[in-house]
């Protein structure tokens, strides 16, 4: 017996939201701050209840997935930027 053929292509997911350095994303969680983007990896703060984060480092794919998935929306970043030596 044959098996009937199947579909192997994966569908295309959409692609997330552009990340750029000092941008401010709302989420239903709290606040994520991109500080650095590079090729595959980006620097980000999430901020949920406390006025100091840890900076995280992690895939650009995941951080856009958890942008997506906690409906993040672009909110102007009110934060002073450090001052540069």
């Amino acid at each position: 017996m044959e098996k009937p053929a199947t579909n192997s292509k994966r569908t295309a997911t959409p692609p997330g939201p552009a990340l750029e350095k000092g941008q401010m994303w709302q989420t239903d969680k709290g606040n994520v701050e991109i500080m650095e983007v590079g090729k595959t990896l980006a620097h980000y703060r999430l901020f949920q209840s406390q006025k100091r984060a840890p900076t995280t480092l992690g895939r650009i794919q995941m951080v856009q997935d958890y942008l997506r998935m906690h409906a993040g929306k672009l909110i102007p970043n009110e934060r002073p930027g450090k001052a540069k030596a």
